[in-house]
């Protein structure tokens, strides 16, 4: 794929109607189906008294819920318009999740001993595509989006405030997906406009240029990561894809002779959506998708092999 560099300007969205994330009150269960191609959220929280899954999806009004995993789910309120991204701080007990609102902005509401109200991060979305967010230690926050004019867009907190908007280039076709293997460390990994997985890498100073990992994606279909570290001084990922059979595929991306494999075959149809992964409390990789008929399913890493199970309390 030729990724060609763009100085093309996003669109900031600075003046935005609080009132398009009024919260609903919550519940106990799942308003109806996850929304017709939109994936999940997932992340680990690393809290004082245990740690746990946090999953995060949007029904088909757009309503974004969420889960530990125990079969209750919660209303965050908020109008979702693609899927939603999150991330957990270290080792406390904070959890952000990042959204494409109904205006084609971000938004962001963090968990914290309590949530808190919907806070716009501006920016504008191409329709249809989510953010992606990363944090390579406490009070550091990276968001990735893929702006209207097709490139990767990048936004972080830096502990006190929000930086402004900048643009990393290349030429997206899904929502991206980011992750640290190391402190000060991040990777970004996307679709290109020859379906195939690309990606670059801030490595302490500066970004890395655009580069191939092959594979094809499904339509529409974006990739998920998660950071590991393999040795001293090379960086690692393991990397999730839906291809075109609509399988999984994935690879221990920076481990010496990696390679695309498929994973077992879901037992139900995948949604034109991206997947979601986690490295989870109990040391296994966990990867979160969504199906044609509205459920949330995973797939665990176990020394036997992969096996696939129904996120508790799917609609």
């Amino acid at each position: 794929m030729n990724h060609k560099r763009t100085t093309m300007s996003i669109v900031l969205a600075t003046v935005i109607l609080v009132s398009l994330f009024a919260v609903v009150s919550s519940a106990t269960g799942v308003s109806g189906t996850v929304m017709a191609g939109t994936g999940p959220a997932a992340s680990v929280e690393w809290a004082p008294n245990g740690q746990h899954t946090d999953v995060f999806a949007a029904d088909t009004s757009g309503t974004l819920w969420h889960t530990t995993m125990d079969g209750n789910w919660d209303s965050l309120g908020g109008v979702c318009t693609a899927s939603p991204a999150s991330v957990s701080w270290g080792t406390t007990n904070r959890v952000d999740v990042f959204v494409r609102g109904s205006d084609g902005a971000v938004w962001q509401r963090t968990y914290n001993n309590g949530w808190s109200t919907w806070i716009p991060l501006g920016g504008q979305l191409a329709p249809g595509t989510g953010p992606a967010v990363a944090s390579w230690s406490a009070g550091r926050l990276d968001v990735f989006v893929q702006g209207t004019d097709g490139a990767l867009w990048h936004k972080w907190w830096n502990g006190s405030k929000w930086s402004g908007w900048e643009s990393l280039g290349g030429k997206l076709t899904a929502s991206p997906a980011a992750s640290p293997p190391a402190t000060n460390q991040i990777g970004v990994f996307v679709r290109g406009t020859d379906g195939a997985c690309w990606y670059k890498d801030w490595t302490g100073t500066a970004w890395s240029s655009w580069k191939s990992l092959g594979g094809q994606l499904a339509p529409n279909t974006g990739p998920a990561v998660v950071g590991l570290v393999f040795n001293t001084t090379t960086p690692g990922y393991e990397l999730f894809v839906q291809g075109t059979d609509h399988q999984l595929w994935w690879q221990n991306f920076g481990e010496a002779g990696s390679a695309w494999s498929r994973l077992p075959a879901c037992p139900e149809v995948l949604s034109a959506s991206s997947p979601a992964v986690i490295f989870n409390p109990h040391g296994h990789t966990v990867v979160f998708v969504s199906t044609t008929s509205g459920n949330l399913m995973s797939c665990s890493a176990w020394d036997t092999g992969w096996e696939w199970y129904s996120v508790p309390g799917s609609p």
